[in-house]
């Protein structure tokens, strides 16, 4: 068994991986013996390459280093970058105790400060045996461990107001509440008699990505002083609250409205008071959070005046079985931002709408539930071919999520998407975003 005394000593090691497929380290036939483990990489790596015995220990895995060894996969988008392919679970919720237990005194930060990727290459239907270890990374959890805490009380809170039959990993930035176990596995939780689907905390997808979008790109990412992407808004806009949408234009921009109101007035503002995808790719708690920031007209009781359309779809998002596609990760992940410009009636005209707040949507284990469904009606019309079949809002007023046209009308771009244009998004029912508007979290002041 290897003893590092050092990080270097660590690292050094961990450089001859590169290179290496699982099969030629599979030293104890792990393949052979455990070819359903979902952990089978992880274990092949500590015990085929480092010599360790697998273990569930609740210290770090080079413990005398603090160092945490996780391998993870990543796929090549066709732009040739490297995307990391899933979030990465770190230990079970005991609902029970997280009410008890002090972030800093929990065994999740002591063993997870750093950790020490292991970047293999994920082929879709690949053979594991042959997957390619391409890289590896050192990554020092230390500068976001506030951002972490702050997740951490999130989940805790809702565990202690007896809600974690609701707890979404779209509420926390960093840290994820992932279900984990058999699909339909629950627990008891210590302040409701509604049982919880078990869950284990988890380092999200967006988060991982963004770590190894930093590793490749060697760019720097500053932690800004508000610990949550909500406050980080509102300070940036809270100023204009009141204002209408061509005042707000003509001060942050009076070039853009010196004739008539621009058509797309709402993400002008956007751009120039929050800023761009790339500006906030520098910010931590953006680079690494799956999220949508929307501008929305409403009512003076938040009811949407306009559809809530989002994601432009193509027909490929959909060959996946709904629980192992990017759509349910999305939907588990995701936090959408609504900025509010209110307007009296449905006849408010764009650009002389108030801004007035912002609303903080996530979603809960049953409204995916509700989305799956929605995702496997697609699927079914892209089987028959039929137009029909799919969910759109006049087939399935009910229905939280639909299909929706863009950038036309009709079925023309029903049509365009079944032979892979990109003419058709999502779109929330206004009734389910108003529901959300009045349980979600609301910064208005």
């Amino acid at each position: 068994m290897l003893k590092f005394d050092s990080i270097e000593s660590l690292l050094s090691k961990t450089s001859e991986i590169v290179g290496k497929t699982f099969g030629e380290i599979d030293t104890e036939n792990y393949f052979e013996r455990l070819s359903n483990d979902k952990g089978i990489l992880g274990k092949i790596v500590e015990t085929g390459f480092y010599g360790y015995p697998n273990n569930n220990k609740a210290e770090a895995d080079f413990d005398n280093l603090g160092v945490e060894l996780k391998v993870s996969g990543f796929t090549v988008t066709k732009k040739g970058l490297w995307s990391a392919k899933e979030r990465i679970s770190l230990s079970q919720i005991n609902f029970s105790k997280i009410v008890e237990q002090e972030f800093q005194y929990s065994s999740l930060i002591s063993k997870n400060r750093k950790i020490l990727f292991i970047w293999y290459e994920f082929v879709k239907g690949g053979d594991p045996r042959n997957f390619v270890i391409r890289d590896y990374q050192l990554y020092d959890m230390t500068a976001i461990e506030p951002v972490i805490e702050k997740d951490y009380l999130v989940i805790q809170d809702f565990v202690k107001k007896g809600l974690a039959h609701e707890l979404s990993e779209g509420n926390s930035v960093v840290l994820g509440a992932a279900t984990k176990g058999a699909s339909g596995q629950t627990q008891v939780q210590p302040y409701s008699p509604i049982k919880a689907k078990t869950r284990a905390f988890s380092i999200k997808n967006s988060f991982i990505k963004g770590v190894l979008k930093e590793h490749r790109a060697s760019y720097d990412v500053h932690l800004p002083k508000e610990l949550t992407p909500e406050e980080w808004l509102w300070n940036r806009l809270r100023k204009f609250k009141g204002m209408t949408q061509i005042e707000i234009l003509k001060t942050v921009d009076p070039d853009s409205a010196k004739d008539k109101i621009p058509k797309g007035i709402g993400g002008m503002i956007k751009k120039r008071v929050i800023g761009t995808e790339e500006d906030l790719e520098k910010v931590e708690i953006f680079n690494k959070l799956t999220y949508d920031i929307r501008s929305i007209p409403i009512k003076t009781n938040y009811y949407p005046l306009e559809k809530a359309t989002f994601r432009t779809l193509h027909r490929e998002d959909f060959q996946d079985a709904w629980e192992i596609s990017d759509w349910k990760l999305f939907f588990e992940e995701s936090t959408f931002f609504y900025v509010g410009y209110l307007g009296e009636k449905n006849s408010s005209k764009n650009g002389q709408r108030k801004l007035e707040c912002l609303f903080k949507v996530a979603f809960t284990p049953d409204e995916i539930e509700d989305f799956a469904k929605t995702y496997k009606q697609i699927q079914k019309a892209l089987i028959t071919n039929k137009i029909s079949d799919l969910p759109t809002a006049t087939k399935c007023p009910d229905s939280p999520l639909v299909i929706s046209t863009k950038g036309g009308r009709g079925d023309s771009c029903y049509e365009a998407f079944f032979k892979g244009g990109r003419k058709t998004c999502f779109m929330f029912n206004k009734d389910f975003l108003h529901k959300k508007f009045q349980q979600s979290m609301m910064i208005k002041s």
